[in-house]
This record gives structure tokens, C-alpha cells and sequence, in this order.
């Protein structure tokens, strides 16, 4: 034990040293100092266990004595020794911290060693009072305490805080006073249960504020025994409230059961939705339908508008699909541009096909997002439950397989799903399946039809035309796999490959001696708006040494109309390299000869559809006239295609048509046949 004696008087001092070396059970270091100033500069520099003060002293007296080396060291257990009994004085001493109050002529060795040790064991116990105090005080979480009988006998400051009352106010009630009638008789009596036979209970309870106010607080609730009994003396309540946890974890069920974009259910929460639609419709012997919905055309408008545009439009989409539909009925985003409507309680078909109606005409009408005007359209799947298939895992799998026929029949309409379209859908994956492997399997082919100069007839260039070889199905017709090409996106690779293998067999007929041939390669809409058009086209360029000007692109009306200010720029680039460009079909689009003027093109392209009647139909004749008309008088190419008798040609040549291509001359051929067609042509012009 290490023990700091303050004392001036000599002899008093060896009396101490002397009272403590009576005692053997415990060994002590005890440190002499004669003056208060000495004393707290030791208790500075020192850990002691207790110091015995004497309060008279050369440089301090009385009570002021305690209070400076209380003031230095306030966790230093002190014992004050006294010449004289004052009860007033120990009393105040004792109020202000002193651990014990001696009278020096009263002292022995029992009397010493005891206050010693009462007074080391009554400041470690003040100090755990003291700290559990300070936490009681300055704890977030809020106290509750009370007696056996459930009467609060004191609350701390976070408590008060967090329930809007006041000590005084809460002190004296019993927790009844907080409660929100959230819960049931039930769950009291089983926390009571708990609480009883484990002396714990902790978890979740819905309080009341004092201004009725409910909130959730997490609970920790203990039973405090009894000292010198089995029974319980008091309760301690923990409160920790967890609003803005609840908060968070509504925010993140939120997110995990509807789509960020709309607002709308996700596929989680529609899957949730119809299970427990069909359980409904089951026991109340009614029907529900299952809507598959895919907006048409969306790719070509968020690849070209942009994707904030494209977002902009899915969320007006969403907002007119809610229009359509009522409370009892859901409506879900699962994911792109695909949607899924949940009708319930249908009384006869007809009004499925009434609400499907409904939705095609709201969505059709125009969009007005991001400055721009767009129309949008809509094809459905229909699926009925009860039905023809009442697998509930595919009543929404079927609603898509109706809504494929939906697209396949025009779109912008609505099919119910009949057993036979499996079969079909079926036949589509697997040609989805297969196309995807094509490229890698080297099963695209690339066929060339000439076009003659009605001037020389000679061949002055050819359309390149891709085709698929399927090692089972044969010829694939381009009519087929080119629609499924642009919805998975593979048209980009694949249109990298044409082009790079029409830059190829051109390559191969200049080095064969072969006067140069336009090269003709159709664009879609997404090749047209990739971001690395012209660089990889003139990557193709450089590397198969071909004159740019012997490469022809052609686009449809609808490509180029399509937002003017970048076709424009596009245009430009690419004529920058040299390239012609030729508007294919035209006629059949929307274009406005406004336009045309500001298009950097070369060459228009007359559609079959207007050839095909030539001469007799006074109609197609007048409109490919003023075509050919309007190419020359703009100083442009024209070119007719579909030609396949001798009355269509004459028309054309007496009309001054620059060139011609149709099965009059050749269908589509593999390039050796072409090699073959140009080596026999070449042979007829030099005789």
C-alpha cells in the first residue's frame, strides 16, 4: 500500500509509522511530507492509495487544508487527522469528500488500518457511481428505471429528449405512460413471461410521444434482483430509437421490391403481386389476366436521342400506363422497355381486351421529352388465369411468347396466348440462339447483284446483300434473322463484317484487273448512329487500299430524317472521307425535299415498290419520274432496283435512269458467280 502522510509534527508522524508497522499483514510504503505545498507536489508526481492529512500545517489550516490537496488529486482517497473532536467540522469534511475523520488521540493500529481500507473501497465505489452517473446523464440512449411495482423512480436527460417529457412530468407513472397501442395484450404478456423467467427481454416496441407522436425505439429491459432476496427491486429500460434505421430500411425494401427510374414494381415485387393474385382469383372463383408489354421501335430512340431522353420517355410511359389501370391492379417495370400489367377481378375476356385497347391508344399518342416531339407505340401479351396453361411460374413466360406474335403480326396491338405459339417461340429462340453463333461460325455469306449503266450496259458496280448458310436450316431468308440482328444488337459486329468483306472482294477485283465497281452497302439505324462509324470505316479503308469513292452507303428515308442536325454532321464526315453516299427506297419515307438539299448524298435509290408496275400503272410511273427528274435536276444519281423485264427497262432508260439492278439482269449471286458474270461481261464488251 502506498500511502502519502501529510503531517508537520514530528513525533506525530513516528506515532503513525509506528501504528502502521504493528500491522504485519500487509506490507506499506509510506512518503513523509511536512508542508501542504510538498504534499501536493508529491501527489503530482506520485500514485498514491490514500493520504493521511493533518489539518494544521505551516502553510495551510483547517478546512482549506483538505480542500487544496482534494482540489490536486479529487481521485486520492483522504483520511483527515485531528488533535480535536469537531463533529460540525468532520460532518463538512465528509460533505466535501474526505473518506474518514480521525482524532489523533483516539488512533491505533485496527482503528488506522481499517479506515485505510474502508476509505480505498468507499472511493473505488463512489468512482463506478460517479462514472455510471456520468453515463446515466450523458448517454444517447435513453433511461427508464423503476421500482418492483413498475412505478418510474427516475429517467435520464436522453429519455426526456427523446420522449418530449420532463422529468417531473414522467416520474411517478408507470411505462404505460408511452405506450402507442401499436401492440397487443398478447405481446406484453409474452415480454412480461420472458422478462420474468430469463430477468432480460430485449426488442423492438412502438412508443408514444408526449405530442402522440409514435415512433420505434430498440429495447433492452432488465430485472435488477433483490440483494437479500430472490425477487426483483427494480427495472432498467434501455431506449435506443431507431426512426431513421426504420427509415433507411423502408428506403432499402423500397429499392429492392420497385424500379429507381419509374416508381413502378420491379419484376421482385410482381412475381410477390401475382402469386397472391392467383391465390385470390382462387378463392374467389374469378379470373386475372397477365399483360406482357414491350414499347416498339424503343432501341431506335434511345440509340439515337440518347439514354437520358430515352429514360425521359420511359417515365412518361410508366405515368400513362397508370392511367390505365385501377387500384386493385398492378403495373410493372421489368426491366428496359419491357413492362407487365396485372389486371384482377376480370368477369369475361372482353374487358382484358378493352384495357389492352386502352393502353395501346394512351401510349400511341405523342411524347414531348427533352425538347423533342416522339411517338411511341405498343405491342401485348395477353395470358389469362384461370386458362388454357395454369402453370403459374409461366403465366407471365406466356404473356411474352403472345407478345411476340403481337410484334410479329404489325405491332402496336395486342395478342392473347394460344397453346400453338409455343412452337413458334420456340422456332425463334433457337434462330436467336444460332444467330449468335453465326459470325463466329463463319455462316454469313455475302451475295452481289450488278447494276448496269443504261448508257454503256456495262457493270459499273453491285449491291453487296448479306445472306445466312445454316449448316441444317440452309438459306436463311434475310427477311428472318435481319429483324432479329437489330433487336439483339448483333447488327454492329455483323455490319462491321459486311462492310469489311465488301472492302475485301472489291480489293480482290481491282487486283484481278477488273475496272473499279461502286461497292453499294445497306446501314440500319444503329450502325448509322454507332459513335465509331467513320473511324472504323476508314480503318477498312486504309486497310484494303481501296479508293473511298468506289464505297457507296446506302440509307433508308427514315434513317436520315431521323434528328437532322447529326445526320447532317455524319454525312459530312464521312463524305470528308470520300465516301457516296445513296438515300435507298426513296419515295416510300417521310422526307422533305427541305431537307434534301442540306444532305450531302450522291444518289437516289428508286424502291421496287414503284418499279414493279412499270409502265402500267400511271401512279408508279409518275413518281418515278419525277424522282429520276429531281436526281438530275440536283445534280444526283439515280438508281433503279426490282427491275425484271424488258417494258420496265425501256420506261426506265426513256426516262434517262442512270442505272438499274434487278433479276432482268441477275438475282443476288455468290462472288464467284460474280467473278464469273464480270469476266463474261468484261469478254461481251470487247468484242
Amino acid at each position: 500500500m502506498n500511502i502519502l502522510l501529510i503531517e508537520d509534527h514530528k513525533p506525530d508522524a513516528v506515532l503513525l509509522r509506528e501504528l502502521l508497522t504493528e500491522n504485519t499483514k500487509q506490507s506499506f510504503h509510506l512518503v513523509h511530507a511536512e508542508r501542504l505545498e510538498e504534499g501536493l507536489a508529491l501527489a503530482d508526481r506520485e500514485r498514491f492509495d490514500v493520504a493521511l492529512l493533518d489539518l494544521s500545517l505551516p502553510d495551510a489550516f483547517g478546512h482549506d487544508t483538505f480542500r487544496r490537496l482534494h482540489q490536486q488529486a479529487p481521485n486520492l482517497p483522504i483520511i483527515v487527522l485531528t488533535g480535536f473532536d469537531d463533529e460540525d467540522l468532520a460532518i463538512k469534511l465528509a460533505q466535501a469528500g474526505a473518506q474518514d475523520y480521525l482524532v489523533k488521540s483516539d488512533l491505533n493500529s485496527g482503528i488506522l488500518y481499517r479506515s485505510m481500507h474502508y476509505a480505498i473501497e468507499r472511493k473505488r465505489v463512489e468512482e463506478k457511481l460517479r462514472l455510471a452517473a456520468t453515463v446515466f446523464e450523458s448517454t444517447l440512449e435513453g433511461i427508464l428505471i423503476t421500482d418492483a411495482k413498475t412505478n418510474i423512480i427516475s429517467v435520464n436527460p436522453a429519455l426526456c429528449s427523446i420522449t418530449g417529457y420532463r422529468a417531473e412530468e414522467i416520474i411517478g407513472s408507470t411505462p404505460d405512460i408511452l405506450k402507442s397501442e401499436r401492440h397487443s395484450h398478447a405481446f406484453f404478456r409474452q415480454l412480461w413471461d420472458i422478462l420474468n423467467k430469463t430477468g432480460q427481454w430485449r426488442g423492438e416496441i412502438w412508443n408514444r410521444r408526449k405530442n402522440g407522436e409514435v415512433f420505434p425505439a430498440w429495447v433492452n429491459i432488465s430485472a435488477v434482483p433483490n440483494s437479500s432476496a430472490s425477487d426483483t427491486s427494480h427495472y432498467v429500460a434501455v431506449f435506443t430509437e431507431i426512426t431513421e434505421l426504420k427509415l433507411s430500411e423502408e428506403r432499402l425494401n423500397y429499392l429492392a421490391h420497385h424500379d429507381p427510374l419509374t416508381g413502378l414494381p420491379n419484376r421482385l415485387l410482381f412475381h410477390d403481386r401475382l402469386e397472391q393474385a392467383v391465390l385470390q382469383a382462387q378463392r374467389n372463383k374469378y379470373m386475372i389476366a397477365v399483360m406482357f408489354l414491350d414499347l416498339d421501335r424503343f432501341k431506335i430512340i434511345n440509340d439515337t436521342l440518347g439514354h437520358l431522353i430515352g429514360d425521359e420517355l420511359l417515365v412518361a410511359v410508366a405515368e400513362r400506363l397508370k392511367r390505365c389501370a385501377r387500384e386493385i391492379d398492378t403495373i410493372a417495370r421489368l426491366g428496359g422497355d419491357e413492362f407487365a400489367v396485372i389486371i384482377t377481378q376480370i368477369v369475361q375476356e372482353e374487358d382484358v381486351g378493352l384495357v389492352a385497347q386502352k393502353i395501346i391508344q394512351t401510349l400511341s399518342s405523342v411524347y414531348s421529352v427533352g425538347g423533342y416531339e416522339v411517338f411511341i407505340t405498343a405491342s401485348i401479351g395477353i395470358n389469362l388465369y384461370p386458362g388454357i396453361d395454369n402453370d403459374r411460374g409461366k403465366l407471365l413466360e406466356n404473356a411474352d411468347v403472345a407478345m411476340y406474335h403481337a410484334k410479329q403480326f404489325g405491332r402496336n396491338n395486342y395478342k392473347f396466348y394460344s397453346t400453338d405459339m409455343n412452337a413458334v417461340a420456340f422456332e425463334r429462340l433457337m434462330l436467336e440462339t444460332n444467330l449468335r453463333r453465326a459470325l463466329e461460325r463463319q455462316e454469313f455469306r455475302l451475295y452481289y447483284q450488278p447494276q448496269i449503266d443504261m448508257q454503256s450496259g456495262s457493270v459499273n458496280g453491285v449491291e453487296a446483300l448479306i445472306r445466312w448458310q445454316h449448316p441444317d436450316l440452309g438459306l436463311v431468308s434475310p427477311l428472318e434473322f435481319i429483324p432479329l440482328l437489330e433487336e439483339t444488337g448483333l447488327i454492329l459486329p455483323v455490319g462491321e463484317w459486311v462492310i469489311r468483306t465488301a472492302c475485301r472482294q472489291t480489293r480482290e477485283w481491282l487486283d484481278a484487273g477488273f475496272p473499279p465497281l461502286t461497292m453499294a452497302v445497306n446501314l440500319s439505324a444503329r450502325q448509322f448512329r454507332q459513335a465509331n462509324l467513320v473511324e472504323m470505316i476508314e480503318q477498312i479503308l486504309h486497310e484494303f487500299n481501296i479508293p473511298p469513292a468506289l464505297l457507296e452507303l446506302e440509307l433508308t428515308e427514315s434513317v436520315v430524317m431521323d434528328n437532322i442536325e447529326e445526320t447532317v454532321e455524319t454525312l459530312q464526315k464521312l463524305k470528308r472521307l470520300g465516301l457516296k453516299i445513296a438515300i435507298d427506297d426513296f419515295g416510300t419515307g417521310v422526307s422533305s425535299l427541305g431537307y434534301l438539299k442540306h444532305f450531302p448524298v450522291d444518289t437516289l435509290k428508286i424502291s421496287h415498290d414503284f418499279v414493279l408496275n412499270l409502265p402500267t400503272d400511271s401512279v408508279d410511273a409518275s413518281i418515278a419520274s419525277a424522282v429520276i427528274s429531281l436526281a438530275r435536276n440536283m445534280q444526283l444519281s439515280s438508281v433503279a432496283e426490282g427491275v425484271e423485264n424488258q417494258g420496265q427497262m425501256d420506261f426506265l432508260r426513256s426516262q434517262d435512269c442512270e442505272r438499274i439492278q434487278g433479276f432482268l439482269f441477275s438475282r443476288p449471286i455468290p462472288p464467284d458467280q460474280m467473278t464469273t458474270l464480270l469476266t463474261n461481261w468484261q469478254a461481251m464488251a470487247v468484242k
